[in-house]
């Protein structure tokens, strides 16, 4: 006997499900709906099959071949335009030239299906209808037979006044092929509506076969869901992927689950996904192949399909999510919710129950959704950041959209010109390099390698090349995951807003064009450039520190192993006496270590060179906004009469300081570029390069003699409070316009965001560029009045907001 599966669904009713699938792909415990179908007619000893296909057929076939994988052989019959249930079996009457099934892959049965066939033959029906009991027939066709089967009334999805039974029409049919010498070629033909109904009233051997096993259509999106629960409770007999580790829960293979996870069940998990610390996996989830399920998340009733990341402390109850979704911190996912392909849910959102959103949107951080997220542009911030392009690595930045980037970067504002190309010791971040290099090439860019480099390096390598510009590749490390490809001109400085946004533009409107083969950019390897600056900057730190007693000094530095044989040297050159430790091999916390080791100096420096954390000699941690001040008071003092930018966030005192001293500070935008545009006589800055603000404090100490505790004794006190207040992105304007009003008569600054001047200190009001928040900061000579500030500032914001 022979088989026909319809799989033309479109599946409107479970979109955003079938966006891109035809209905009988969307996945049950991992695997098509279809190919639960395909198994069961295997089982009753059907090989050969018909498939007929009509929405997305290329997914159908892609997956299922000729059959080999799954022991049959398919067949398929592809329509062009809708033809109807009959219309499309139709297609294969040739094929069908003996009795046969009509079977729906969009529904999940165990029907017996040779008790059926033994049914058929001994009626000698021309079709026989396997039929089922539901408790809800309204979707259904009813249908009513006599003692013997034969079908009496035959009502296809009735109202509630005309049901006249729960004995329903499954879409299983058996069938004699001379039936389709009934349905008319190439045009729109239906069993339900038009065959059978025909066959009843001439009476020509319409049965019905009551069958008592399991049947499902996964027609909704809430039987698309308790289908699976079934198939966990064992109320449907089939083969579930996966090895039953204790009572209906389901565990495939390469699953890496934490010791603190905890599987409540019933639950499914599919192949290479990663359950982590402190994860609970309420009843009835199920997890397809390749999720990252991050720690601390809760999950229950919940379906995954595959390779989703869920950040830290998700909350996802009763959600259905599809495939390459990626859901950032502390996000909320109600009841009902269903999620789209490609979709990125920002950190500390939240999805209200029954919200669906469509494929390749982006969900900004901190958003409320009460409604479905279905027309329009992805609601997304730009490409680029603060400090250039970043995001979760490979989900957000993967080599394809690196390569991407790469090719309208090159072709936007680097084609026949020379870029450098530098990315952190990362195994990612250099997979990401060999992406983004081919691509430059590709465009006709030159591409000159720095190798492993921290970004001021890269900086220091464009300038004294003479490079157009250049991209560095960085990496956050393993508390927060984020890459970044932070993009530099010709100077080492960030790029321009606008070109910026002229990348931006290329990027996604795809509007670049490729290099003739004549023209493809050229390779070449200079990774000495790293040793380079180290070697340049120590050798300037020594020069000016020569009549200093630097010998005498003693510092512990923390950094990471690979960061450890550049940093040799540069404390060689300077004469130092440096302790190297890890913040793995060192058995003391830093601060602890460094006034056990009778350290002058203790220093912690991250892995993108720009971050620096000082430590006293008595191992007290300096304050972030004291460690700023000292940092500018150090450059201040080793370039008399020098020009340099300060955010205007950055505390009063720096003024009086310059002054002193016969500098200038300028006030800038919080922006790197504009802090390092202002400072005049080097694009080297203390705020953003670790190694020469190291050297700086070290000249510092010897110049002054001076132990580091004592120095930042005489600093004069200040007192900086900071909040930050969410505020919707569509919100914003208002906020601002409002506080304007409220300040007419209050001296204002508007280098960056208001900075609103009192007699007892400033404060500073920041729309974020990339978070719905604002940022609130003041300055006072008492703590209290700082603090009362930020609060006068922030209830008025609420009031705005309400």
């Amino acid at each position: 006997m022979k088989a026909v599966i319809m799989a033309g669904g479109k599946g409107t009713r479970l979109r955003p499900l079938t966006c891109h699938l035809p209905k009988p792909m969307v996945p049950l415990l991992g695997r098509p709906c279809m190919a639960y179908i395909i198994e069961l007619l295997h089982k009753h000893g059907i090989q050969d099959i018909a498939v007929t296909m009509q929405y997305k057929p290329e997914v159908i076939r892609d997956y299922f071949g000729d059959g080999e994988a799954f022991d049959v052989n398919l067949h398929y019959f592809e329509e062009m335009s809708p033809l109807g249930t009959a219309g499309s079996v139709k297609q294969a009457h040739e094929f069908l030239n003996d009795t046969f099934v009509v079977i729906s892959g969009d529904a999940l049965t165990d029907f017996d299906l040779e008790q059926a066939l033994a049914f058929h033959k001994e009626k000698q029906a021309k079709a026989t209808l396997l039929l089922t009991r539901v408790p809800h027939p309204l979707e259904y066709g009813v249908v009513m037979t006599d003692q013997n089967g034969l079908i009496t009334r035959f009502l296809e999805k009735p109202s509630w006044g005309e049901v006249f039974s729960d004995t329903v029409n499954t879409g299983i049919y058996i069938m004699e092929p001379e039936l389709l010498e009934r349905v008319p070629p190439g045009q729109e033909f239906d069993f339900s509506q038009q065959l059978f109904p025909a066959l009843l009233q001439e009476n020509r051997g319409l049965y019905g076969y009551v069958s008592s096993g399991y049947w499902m259509d996964i027609g909704n999106l809430q039987q698309y869901r308790q289908t699976q629960f079934d198939m966990l409770d064992g109320k449907v007999q089939l083969h579930i992927h996966g090895t039953q580790i204790r009572p209906r829960v389901y565990i495939a293979d390469d699953v890496e689950t934490s010791d603190t996870a905890r599987v409540v069940g019933p639950a499914f998990i599919g192949k290479g996904s990663k359950i982590e610390d402190g994860v609970e996996l309420g009843e009835y989830c199920i997890v397809g192949e390749n999720n990252r399920l991050s720690k601390g998340s809760k999950l229950t009733r919940s379906v995954l399909w595959d390779h989703n990341h869920i950040a830290p402390h998700n909350e996802l109850d009763g959600s259905t999510l599809t495939s390459r979704i990626v859901c950032k911190e502390a996000s909320y996912l109600g009841e009902g919710s269903v999620v789209g392909n490609h979709v990125i849910i920002g950190e500390k959102s939240r999805i209200e129950p029954y919200v669906k959103i469509w494929p390749h949107k982006q969900i900004r951080d901190k958003s409320r959704l009460h409604t479905s997220h279905i027309w329009g542009e992805h609601a997304a911030k730009t490409l680029f950041k603060t400090r250039g392009v970043s995001g979760l690595p490979n989900l957000e930045l993967t080599p394809e959209m690196t390569a991407k980037f790469g090719t309208a970067y090159g072709a936007t504002l680097a084609a026949g010109k020379t870029l450098t190309v530098s990315c952190a010791p990362h195994t990612f971040t250099r997979l990401l390099k060999r992406a983004l290099t081919a691509s430059l090439q590709s465009v006709g860019t030159d591409v000159i390698d720095l190798g492993d480099c921290l970004a001021p390096a890269a900086s220091f390598a464009i300038r004294h090349l003479g490079a157009a510009g250049g991209i560095h590749l960085d990496w956050s490390g393993k508390e927060n995951e984020r890459c970044l490809l932070a993009c530099m001109d010709a100077e080492g400085l960030p790029i321009t807003r606008s070109a910026e946004r002229k990348v931006e533009n290329s990027f996604w409107q795809e509007d670049y064009g490729r290099a003739s083969m004549e023209h493809l950019g050229s390779y070449k390897d200079e990774t000495h450039w790293f040793q380079t600056y180290v070697r340049t900057l120590s050798e300037e730190i020594a020069d000016e520190g020569e009549k200093l007693p630097l010998s005498t000094m003693r510092i512990v530095i923390e950094a990471s192993p690979w960061l450890q044989p550049y940093l040799v040297p540069f404390f060689e050159k300077l004469g130092l006496e440096a302790i190297h430790v890890t913040a793995a091999n060192n058995q003391e916390p830093l601060p602890l270590f460094t006034s056990l080791a009778g350290a002058n100096l203790g220093l912690r420096m991250l892995d993108d060179g720009r971050t620096l954390q000082l430590v006293t000699e008595k191992g007290e941690l300096v304050d972030t906004d004291l460690q700023t001040v000292f940092l500018y008071l150090c450059y201040l003092h080793s370039r008399p009469g020098a020009t340099i930018g300060a955010p205007v966030s950055a505390p009063e005192l720096l003024e009086s300081m310059a002054e002193g001293l016969g500098a200038t500070i300028i006030r800038t935008k919080e922006w790197e570029r504009s802090i390092l545009e202002a400072t005049e006589q080097t694009r080297m800055h203390p705020l953003f390069d670790s190694l020469f603000a190291i050297g700086l404090v070290v000249l510092h100490l010897g110049r002054t003699g001076l132990p580091l505790s004592e120095l930042l004794s005489l600093i004069p006190s200040f007192y900086l409070h900071r909040e930050q207040i969410d505020c919707p992105w569509d919100a914003k304007g208002e906020v601002m316009r409002s506080m304007m009003n409220k300040a007419k008569d209050t001296p204002v600054d508007l280098v960056d965001g208001i900075k609103f001047y009192h007699e007892n200190g400033w404060i500073l009001l920041l729309p974020d560029s990339e978070d719905p928040v604002f940022r609130l900061v003041a300055q006072s000579q008492n703590p209290a009045l700082a603090e009362e500030l930020v609060h006068s500032y922030r209830d008025h914001i609420l009031n705005v907001l309400q």
